[in-house]
Protein backbone atom coordinates (compact mmCIF):
# COMPACT_ATOMS: atom_id res chain seq x y z
CA UNK A 1 0.00 0.00 0.00
CA UNK A 2 1.69 3.51 -0.81
CA UNK A 3 0.78 6.02 1.30
CA UNK A 4 0.90 9.89 0.25
CA UNK A 5 4.05 10.38 1.83
CA UNK A 6 5.85 7.97 0.51
CA UNK A 7 5.58 10.20 -2.89
CA UNK A 8 7.94 12.00 -1.41
CA UNK A 9 11.79 12.22 -0.89
CA UNK A 10 12.62 12.47 2.37
CA UNK A 11 16.12 13.08 3.39
CA UNK A 12 18.05 13.76 6.71
CA UNK A 13 19.35 17.55 7.57
CA UNK A 14 20.35 19.51 10.26
CA UNK A 15 18.53 23.02 9.70
CA UNK A 16 21.22 24.36 11.06
CA UNK A 17 24.17 23.47 8.64
CA UNK A 18 21.32 25.01 5.84
CA UNK A 19 21.83 28.53 7.44
CA UNK A 20 23.98 31.15 5.25
CA UNK A 21 27.33 30.86 7.43
CA UNK A 22 30.80 32.29 6.67
CA UNK A 23 31.64 34.04 3.68
CA UNK A 24 28.24 33.63 1.95
CA UNK A 25 26.49 35.89 5.15
CA UNK A 26 29.20 38.13 4.71
CA UNK A 27 28.83 38.57 0.79
CA UNK A 28 25.23 39.11 1.43
CA UNK A 29 25.75 42.07 4.15
CA UNK A 30 28.03 43.61 1.64
CA UNK A 31 25.08 43.00 -1.27
CA UNK A 32 22.57 44.46 0.50
CA UNK A 33 24.80 47.68 1.59
CA UNK A 34 25.86 48.09 -2.35
CA UNK A 35 21.68 47.62 -2.77
CA UNK A 36 21.08 50.99 -0.25
CA UNK A 37 23.28 52.75 -2.41
CA UNK A 38 21.94 51.40 -5.65
CA UNK A 39 18.87 53.08 -4.03
CA UNK A 40 20.69 55.95 -3.07
CA UNK A 41 22.14 56.64 -5.86
CA UNK A 42 18.45 56.63 -7.94
CA UNK A 43 17.21 59.20 -5.35
CA UNK A 44 19.93 61.30 -5.79
CA UNK A 45 19.43 61.68 -9.71
CA UNK A 46 15.51 62.51 -9.01
CA UNK A 47 16.49 64.75 -6.37
CA UNK A 48 14.93 62.98 -3.30
CA UNK A 49 16.63 61.69 -0.29
CA UNK A 50 16.44 57.70 0.75
CA UNK A 51 16.94 56.59 4.50
CA UNK A 52 17.07 52.58 5.25
CA UNK A 53 14.36 51.08 7.06
CA UNK A 54 14.75 48.80 9.35
CA UNK A 55 12.73 47.67 12.13
CA UNK A 56 13.57 47.66 16.13
CA UNK A 57 11.78 44.80 18.14
CA UNK A 58 11.06 45.98 21.81
CA UNK A 59 9.02 43.92 24.41
CA UNK A 60 6.69 45.60 27.09
CA UNK A 61 8.23 44.69 30.52
CA UNK A 62 4.57 44.42 31.90
CA UNK A 63 2.46 42.82 29.37
CA UNK A 64 4.91 40.79 27.60
CA UNK A 65 4.25 42.22 24.90
CA UNK A 66 6.36 42.66 21.92
CA UNK A 67 5.99 45.00 19.26
CA UNK A 68 8.10 46.49 15.98
CA UNK A 69 8.48 50.15 15.51
CA UNK A 70 10.03 50.91 12.10
CA UNK A 71 14.16 53.29 12.50
CA UNK A 72 14.91 54.92 9.66
CA UNK A 73 18.32 55.07 9.09
CA UNK A 74 20.73 57.80 7.15
CA UNK A 75 23.03 55.99 4.35
CA UNK A 76 25.94 57.79 3.30
CA UNK A 77 27.10 57.46 -0.11
CA UNK A 78 29.95 55.42 -0.80
CA UNK A 79 30.80 58.20 -3.71
CA UNK A 80 32.46 61.81 -4.11
CA UNK A 81 32.61 64.08 -7.31
CA UNK A 82 36.21 64.88 -8.39
CA UNK A 83 37.86 68.06 -9.51
CA UNK A 84 37.22 67.12 -13.02
CA UNK A 85 33.45 66.14 -12.62
CA UNK A 86 34.24 62.50 -12.40
CA UNK A 87 32.59 60.43 -9.80
CA UNK A 88 34.95 58.22 -7.65
CA UNK A 89 33.35 55.34 -5.54
CA UNK A 90 34.48 53.49 -2.64
CA UNK A 91 33.30 49.93 -1.89
CA UNK A 92 33.26 49.47 1.94
CA UNK A 93 32.86 46.47 4.20
CA UNK A 94 31.77 48.31 7.32
CA UNK A 95 33.49 51.24 7.83
CA UNK A 96 36.52 49.96 5.97
CA UNK A 97 37.11 50.57 1.89
CA UNK A 98 37.95 47.62 0.01
CA UNK A 99 41.35 47.18 -2.47
CA UNK A 100 40.02 45.95 -5.26
CA UNK A 101 43.03 45.82 -7.08
CA UNK A 102 46.42 45.97 -5.19
CA UNK A 103 47.08 50.10 -4.09
CA UNK A 104 43.82 51.11 -5.76
CA UNK A 105 40.57 51.35 -3.25
CA UNK A 106 38.39 53.43 -5.24
CA UNK A 107 36.75 53.45 -9.28
CA UNK A 108 36.48 56.44 -11.76
CA UNK A 109 33.25 56.60 -13.07
CA UNK A 110 33.00 59.40 -16.19
CA UNK A 111 29.66 60.55 -15.05
CA UNK A 112 26.92 60.55 -12.79
CA UNK A 113 24.60 58.66 -14.83
CA UNK A 114 27.00 55.64 -15.18
CA UNK A 115 27.09 55.28 -11.72
CA UNK A 116 24.32 52.93 -10.90
CA UNK A 117 25.47 50.42 -13.68
CA UNK A 118 28.76 50.73 -12.12
CA UNK A 119 27.16 49.68 -8.51
CA UNK A 120 25.59 46.66 -9.94
CA UNK A 121 28.23 45.71 -11.91
CA UNK A 122 29.93 45.77 -8.49
CA UNK A 123 27.13 44.03 -7.04
CA UNK A 124 27.38 41.35 -9.54
CA UNK A 125 31.19 40.38 -8.77
CA UNK A 126 30.26 40.63 -5.17
CA UNK A 127 27.88 37.51 -5.88
CA UNK A 128 30.53 35.59 -8.45
CA UNK A 129 32.75 35.89 -5.14
CA UNK A 130 35.56 38.23 -6.51
CA UNK A 131 35.62 40.18 -3.39
CA UNK A 132 35.43 37.29 -0.68
CA UNK A 133 39.57 37.89 0.22
CA UNK A 134 38.66 41.79 0.12
CA UNK A 135 35.80 41.01 2.80
CA UNK A 136 37.77 38.33 4.79
CA UNK A 137 40.54 40.70 5.02
CA UNK A 138 38.66 43.35 6.29
CA UNK A 139 36.72 41.10 8.69
CA UNK A 140 40.01 40.13 10.30
CA UNK A 141 41.17 43.73 10.68
CA UNK A 142 38.18 44.49 12.51
CA UNK A 143 38.62 41.38 14.87
CA UNK A 144 42.50 42.52 15.21
CA UNK A 145 41.05 45.76 16.98
CA UNK A 146 38.64 43.76 19.95
CA UNK A 147 41.74 41.40 20.66
CA UNK A 148 44.45 41.72 23.73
Amino acid sequence: MMTVLSSLTMVASDRAAMRVKGIGSMRQKLIDRIGDQIELAKAAETGQSFQRVKYRRSRDIESEQVSETVVKTRVRPWWTEDQDGSILLWVKYGNTNLELAKGKPAIRIASREQLVPALETVREAVRAGELDKQIEGAVAAFKTRFRK
